[in-house]
């Protein structure tokens, strides 16, 4: 195959933006989160956040968790903590849970959510 035709079958998956799969179901585009690795856990893998919209995605094992309403001060606690975890817990977990009606609020569709 020449040169120029397998850059041309291979710009398009490039420019796909990863897609992961909620715990709770459905599937959301990455593109427009902003994600960062969390290494100091063995548990807390991975944070994307997206602030216009407050709505943040913890990985947490091979699970990916979704959080509503979370505000920047919190995103910037978590990731300044030297307890990561516990800090997840106590602070977004524990208070920001998101169901079917804050997702729709929030527009998560605006945010490439597909349906199950």
């Amino acid at each position: 195959m020449r040169p120029s035709l397998l850059l041309i079958f291979l710009v398009p998956f490039a420019a796909q933006a990863e897609t992961i799969q909620l715990k709770t179901g459905g599937h959301i585009n990455l593109s427009a989160f902003d994600c960062t690795p969390v290494t100091e856990s063995q548990l807390l893998h991975r944070v994307c956040y997206n602030e216009a919209h407050h709505y943040l995605i913890a990985k947490i094992g091979s699970e990916y968790y979704d959080n509503c309403n979370v505000s920047p001060k919190a995103v910037d606690g978590l990731m300044d903590s030297s307890h990561v975890v516990s800090d997840y817990n106590q602070h977004i977990r524990a208070g920001h849970e998101c169901n079917s009606d804050l997702r729709r609020r929030i527009g998560v569709a605006i945010l490439g959510a597909l349906e199950h």
